[in-house]
């Protein structure tokens, strides 16, 4: 029998596997520091540090994101459905109490921005412990949060927001009621008749369990329905994630890169230099799909 390497005596997190969906390997990273380990109302939460990923954030045992790559989740999720808008005005952040949807957003000229959180907590260990993340963002003029049901906070709007980006943790606990039919129904009827919502999904392995029911609850609603492809190392997926953009009038797999760079100038002028993955190219790349990944 061969000797065992000493690295496993040393500490590590063991990500939960995804309840109900299939897997066939845990994730394992070495455990550098522990930062916060604890519940709130909704999840638990855990925040370490991890060599070569830095700072990652863990809710009920299932990585959100790592220091190393957030910003590729991050910039794909704000941008792509931003600047696929012709004149975004209004925006709306379901979940994401990290801040890193946010971050992305106020370098736009949006007049206002919403967000619903659920976990109030979350937020408050994010601003604490992961400040890299919202980078100040929350104290944003133009900024108002508000801690409830992401779904009772939404029934209350009606063809009011451009832009709703759903951020969510994973279909299960409180993130579960996210992904059902009624949801995205009412995330239609708040959108504005040029309307554009992206949501968080899940890898491309579950692409039938999970991509393509979604696209199908969403196309009684939105004329355009496209996943959205991004590198996630930090994930058990084995890095290819998703997202779905839905949109009412739209195609944001169609609209010319030259206009994708024009707005992106406009809007962020020097800001965009702050971006390290989102580029006007990357935008349409986001979307072409291998064969097996088509709708």
């Amino acid at each position: 029998m061969k000797s065992i390497p000493p690295y496993h005596n040393r500490p590590w997190f063991i990500e939960t596997s995804f309840p109900g969906v299939r897997r066939c390997k845990k994730d394992a990273f070495l455990i550098g520091k522990e930062i916060f380990k604890g519940k709130s109302d909704f999840q638990d939460i855990y925040i370490f540090e991890s060599p070569g990923f830095g700072r990652i954030l863990v809710l009920d045992g299932i990585i959100q994101f790592s220091q190393s790559d957030e910003f590729i989740y991050h910039e794909t999720i704000a941008h792509v459905p931003l600047l696929s808008h012709p004149s975004p005005k209004r925006l709306l952040v379901v979940g994401g109490g990290d801040g890193g949807v946010l971050r992305e957003a106020v370098k736009h000229p949006l007049a206002e921005l919403y967000q619903v959180e659920i976990d109030r907590k979350v937020v408050a260990l994010a601003k604490k412990h992961l400040p890299f993340v919202s980078r100040g963002a929350f104290s944003d003029k133009r900024f108002s949060i508000s801690f409830e049901d992401g779904r009772k906070f939404i029934k209350r709007y009606k063809d009011f927001f451009d832009v709703i980006v759903v951020d969510s943790t994973d279909p299960v606990g409180p993130g579960k009621v996210l992904f059902q039919g009624d949801f995205y129904k009412t995330v239609f009827e708040a959108l504005t008749s040029d309307g554009i919502a992206i949501f968080q999904l899940g890898p491309f392995l579950d692409f039938d369990l999970i991509v393509k029911p979604t696209a199908r609850k969403l196309t009684p609603y939105c004329r355009y329905v496209h996943p959205v492809r991004l590198p996630m190392p930090s994930y058990s997926c084995g890095c290819e994630y998703c997202f779905m953009i839905a949109s009412k009038k739209i195609d944001p797999a169609s609209i010319p890169p030259s206009v994708i760079a024009k707005r992106l100038k406009e809007r962020l002028g020097t800001k965009a230099s702050s971006l390290k993955y989102y580029t006007p190219p990357m935008h349409l790349a986001s979307m072409v799909m291998p064969r097996m990944w088509q709708l």
